[in-house]
């Protein structure tokens, strides 16, 4: 377990460039990307080694207003290379507001959880970032963590010691037979930065000794319970809506400008066939891929999928069957 923290001790800025990045990964990242090196990146968060429950994430995420605020000096640089450096002796307590406002945030905190990104290079949206997607399967840093998944953590999981979490399969390239392997879950939402109801409740019950495996843990649609630090969350759409039938939407703007529409997409995971043509209106088709579509309307969006995802994310507590019609879930907004 310990491989990864060795790994990463080998992380520092570039001389030559100023950049941060690992030196495994220099030659890669000469390729096409749109990453961003000004400021350490994030392989994990939390006591790695230890946390009983692993997250698996997609990548260090990166905002131009807000990240400078968390390395407003060379204290703060240290004070987070430290946390890298030696984590299980770390203070997790306070990282970044982000994660004050995401449900699995306290556990992280308390040292219960720990948060292991795909790449740890930043980026503001890697789900619509596709070289930067292209780069992280073979970038040497991400070829490590998965083999370190793989022979480290899988190997406990299955023992009952660890619980992994995943939120983002593709990024991870998982084996089919990881994603079912016993004390592995996969989240039925893997772009929603919460963890669903099924996964969360599966981590509740495997902290408090009621269930070794995911698979003992019926999905329920009840919300997480109230921590510290951080909401209770309804639904990833639900959370962050404005009141029903308040949002306009211009007529011609393009379908990935249209904000409801994106976290719904984002909520379950989804992506817009056509992100750039119009959005056609309110009660028109949208295309996405995997041949489903999705139809906006102003209080709710009905997305077409089949019987047994749509069923899926009813269990997850995503939204709800409609009753004439099992390939049609509706998200209220």
């Amino acid at each position: 377990m310990s491989d990864i923290v060795e790994y990463w001790a080998r992380f520092r800025r570039d001389d030559a460039t100023g950049q941060w990045t690992h030196p495994d990964d220099r030659a890669v990242l000469a390729g096409q990307h749109s990453f961003n090196f000004d400021y350490p990146t994030c392989p994990y968060l939390g006591p790695v080694t230890s946390a009983k429950v692993v997250i698996l994430g997609a990548n260090g995420g990166y905002s131009p207003t807000e990240t400078p605020k968390e390395f407003p000096d060379a204290e703060a640089f240290e004070r987070y290379l430290g946390r890298i450096r030696d984590p299980e002796g770390a203070d997790w307590s306070n990282v970044s507001p982000y994660y004050d406002r995401v449900n699995y945030g306290p556990l992280v905190y308390r040292g219960d959880a720990a948060w292991i990104n795909a790449s740890p290079y930043r980026s503001p949206r890697i789900s619509a970032e596709r070289d930067n997607q292209r780069l992280v399967r073979s970038l040497p840093s991400s070829v490590f963590l998965r083999r370190w998944l793989l022979e480290a953590v899988v190997p406990l999981a299955a023992r009952g010691e660890r619980l992994v979490v995943v939120k983002r399969p593709g990024l991870w390239r998982l084996p089919p037979e990881v994603r079912t392997a016993p004390g592995v879950l996969v989240d039925p939402a893997p772009i929603s930065p919460q963890l669903t109801s099924a996964p969360w409740n599966a981590v509740q019950g495997f902290l408090t000794g009621r269930g070794p495996a995911p698979a003992a843990q019926p999905p329920s649609p009840q919300d997480p319970p109230r921590r510290s630090r951080t909401a209770a969350v309804v639904s990833p759409v639900a959370a962050r809506r404005t009141p029903r039938g308040t949002e306009t939407v211009a007529a011609g703007t393009a379908q990935s400008q249209v904000a409801p529409l994106m976290r719904v997409c984002e909520a379950l995971g989804l992506t817009l066939l056509t992100p750039d043509a119009a959005w056609p209106g309110y009660g028109k088709v949208v295309h996405l891929g995997g041949a489903r579509s999705i139809y906006l309307n102003r209080t709710n969006a009905d997305v077409r999928s089949s019987p047994s995802e749509v069923a899926a994310w009813q269990r997850a507590g995503l939204g709800t069957v409609r009753p004439n019609n099992d390939r049609y879930l509706r998200v209220m907004l």
